[in-house]
């Protein structure tokens, strides 16, 4: 079946007071005519709420490229470059974005392999997350000319440069969504760490010594607030958004690649999404501290539970458990009244059964409740 050139869907209405930029990693080399941008990730930012909204673009989608033919969105960067676009590879890329998705982008923060090694290994390493195990091939070769298999289990992991690396790109044992999501992990994970390392504080003597591992257009202006605006705010204020299997069709191309053709009654709700402004709603979860206990002898399970409790709104702590031998996840309600607590929110994100609700009034006058993870929690709900 052959595809017949798209309409271009309806622009989205993204608020002036809005800041939009697009995230863009490729294995650009200097000698090469030809590469790829082999991670997108587009952000809303609303500087006077404190507020970011990160959405993955999956490389292998499908669509029409202004001016020239269908294929990959990941190309459209290359033949803009290539063929002298109007405002370059960023040009038509932006254009690409409008006539597909609706969105365009103020700027753009651009970063190849190398650059994100770089990045990585001046914040000293990076802790992130591994929700669901990871297996592939390590990319480089040891003493006997072997390509050995590197596995995280999951956990709390401390990745340096090249381990971030290989992080970001495996797809060996997973899908190509599930590497988008890494790489957001990733993002997370570097904010988190100049944050915690008080890096952004030297953010002028950084952007001076950094400049060759990455290329943007946002001027040391737009840097200093988004700085200013990193500093003070916390997991919570990042939504996470993907344009998934739910928001794309299999498609075998003539020549027979596998892409992925965009569904955009689907895929609007999740811009729409990404560019409107959080609802009061997330700001009262954000109020809502809950202690996070590891009731089982897996390390960093814990960080697990919190990181997904910080993606949905709320403020997790890390606690120290009283065992290690919960066999069922639990959750401990310090009021009288389920009323304004968030629990129905938590019980269905860690699928708690009622008879795992524990109430006790007055427990604890810091958080609103205790969860703590037994050894039926689930570690990779994708």
């Amino acid at each position: 079946m052959t595809i017949q050139i798209p309409t271009p869907v309806p622009r989205q209405h993204i608020p002036a007071d809005a800041m939009t930029i697009v995230l863009l990693g490729n294995d650009k080399r200097e000698d090469w005519e030809h590469w790829n941008t082999d991670a997108i990730q587009y952000l809303v930012i609303y500087p006077d709420i404190g507020s970011v909204a990160m959405v993955s673009i999956p490389r292998d989608l499908y669509v029409y490229l202004p001016g020239f033919w269908m294929s990959r969105i990941n190309t459209a960067h290359m033949y803009g470059e290539r063929y002298g676009y109007d405002g370059g590879g960023l040009g038509l890329f932006n254009q690409t974005l409008l006539y597909n998705l609706g969105i365009t982008a103020d700027y753009y923060v651009q970063v190849n392999f190398d650059g994100l090694i770089g990045l990585v290994n001046i914040l000293g390493g990076i802790d992130v997350p591994v929700h669901c195990r990871l297996e592939d091939f390590w990319p480089y070769p040891d003493e006997n000319g072997q390509y050995p298999i590197f596995t995280l289990e999951p956990g709390l992991h401390h990745l340096d440069g090249e381990q971030s690396l290989w992080y970001s790109r495996s797809r060996k044992t997973t899908s190509v969504f599930s590497r988008e999501r890494r790489q957001q992990q990733v993002l997370e994970a570097m904010w988190r760490k100049a944050k915690e390392t008080n890096l952004l504080a030297a953010a002028p003597d950084l952007y001076n010594q950094t400049q060759d591992l990455y290329q943007t257009d946002l001027g040391w202006g737009n840097i200093a607030k988004l700085v200013a605006l990193a500093l003070q705010m916390e997991s919570s204020d990042v939504r996470v958004f993907n344009i998934g299997w739910s928001q794309v069709q299999s498609y075998v191309t003539e020549q027979g690649g596998s892409v992925f053709l965009p569904k955009w009654e689907a895929i609007e709700p999740v811009i729409t999404n990404v560019w409107t402004k959080p609802a009061t709603s997330r700001a009262g979860l954000a109020a809502i501290h809950i202690e996070v206990w590891n009731g089982t002898g897996n390390p960093g399970w814990d960080w697990l539970a919190a990181d997904r409790l910080a993606h949905i709104g709320y403020t997790p702590i890390i606690g120290g458990s009283d065992r290690q031998d919960y066999p069922q996840t639990q959750i401990v309600l310090f009021s009288e009244s389920e009323k304004g607590s968030g629990l129905s929110y938590v019980q269905q994100t860690f699928r708690v059964g009622q008879e795992n609700i524990i109430m006790q009034p007055g427990g604890s006058e810091e958080f609103k409740m205790r969860l703590i993870i037994g050894a039926d929690y689930v570690t990779c709900p994708y």
